[in-house]
């Protein structure tokens, strides 16, 4: 039973389990503010619990779908896995992710509609099936990346899209109890994209992982393309006003800490990717599996780092500590089982 267990821990990459609930998470701290200090916050945290539950299910069927259809591919590089070495049969590896999609996608329903109502009726989401319509539309990416459209071009935006739907998922079970304004559509449209950006590059720089020969090039490119993402994420709260910090009493109890959205929480981001930036740089060179992979480890590392500080600046402290708690944990199963 152990040895089954692993098998399957290595299948859906336990170790970056977390980074999906750090996204929910992180939007839902734009979507809400200072989620932690709401009175109803056990109601809140039951939803949240679910989501983040929706989101670990629709990673995990992603990433077995994934191996799923590379099977052929993996067998000739000689890659290991347990698809690969025979541990997990492929048939029901394909059950287990189809039913794993849809059981996120059932999931994110759930938690929306055990969420507590507002009490200012006026600020209620149109419809909760707004949330179902976004898990559904993740679901479908996922599906779409974990198919021939994943060697072509468009496959590295499909894989940034997975991660951008993500954050956007927890976004939308916020707008069941604060329904944007317009300067909040900006911080949004500019968060997503930048969690688009970061995880695109990611993918297009792990396209080819585990080939001795790795190109500069597409290395600095996708790299590039990362960085972008981060200056994205780095800009959002700059046009964060209204319903975001006009929380009234919420705010004050909260005694969250707020960073200069113009300089220091910029400055927070930058000091946060330095040890990715450092290993990106030393691939591209040194171009290698020896210098990429703990590029792209720090990479998704980072992923929860730069939640943690999105949280943090819209939500306040509490939150931010959960989700940078959440890198303990990761680091910890990161030790025992692969991260790509």
């Amino acid at each position: 039973m152990h040895t089954r267990i692993r098998a399957w821990a290595q299948l859906v990459r336990v170790p970056n389990t977390l980074t999906a609930c750090a996204d929910v998470l992180a939007g839902f701290s734009i979507a809400v503010g200072p989620w932690f200090a709401i009175d109803a916050i056990d109601g809140i945290a039951v939803s949240l619990l679910l989501m983040c539950s929706a989101s670990v299910c629709l990673y995990w069927a992603g990433m077995v779908l994934n191996d799923v259809h590379d099977i052929e591919a993996d067998r000739i590089q000689r890659r290991k896995g347990p698809l690969v070495d025979g541990r997990i049969d492929i048939q029901t590896a394909a059950i287990a992710g189809w039913v794993l999609l849809f059981t996120g996608v059932l999931l994110a329903g759930v938690s929306s509609y055990l969420l507590p109502d507002p009490s200012d009726t006026s600020t209620r989401n149109p419809s909760k099936w707004l949330v179902v319509g976004i898990g559904s539309l993740l679901a479908m990416v996922i599906a779409a990346y974990d198919s021939r459209l994943k060697a072509t071009i468009f496959g590295p935006l499909l894989m940034g899209m997975c991660r951008g739907l993500n954050l956007l998922l927890g976004i939308s079970l916020g707008w069941c109890l604060v329904w944007p304004s317009d300067s909040d559509w900006i911080v949004i449209a500019v968060a997503v994209f930048g969690h688009v950006g970061f995880v695109m590059g990611i993918t297009l720089a792990a396209r080819r992982e585990s080939l001795v020969d790795q190109s500069s090039t597409r290395l600095a490119i996708a790299w590039m393309i990362s960085v972008l993402g981060i200056v994205a994420i780095s800009l959002c709260p700059l046009w964060a006003r209204g319903p975001l910090w006009a929380r009234g009493p919420l705010w004050a109890r909260d005694r969250a800490l707020r960073l200069d959205p113009r300089s220091l929480y910029p400055i927070l981001i930058g000091l946060l990717m330095v040890p990715w930036l450092r290993r990106a740089v030393l691939s591209v060179r040194d171009p290698g599996v020896g210098t990429l992979i703990p590029a792209i480890k720090q990479a998704i590392l980072s992923i929860i780092f730069l939640d943690a500080a999105i949280a943090l600046q819209f939500a306040g402290s509490t939150p931010g500590m959960i989700v940078c708690g959440l890198a303990i944990p990761t680091l910890a199963l990161a030790r025992v089982f692969r991260m790509t």
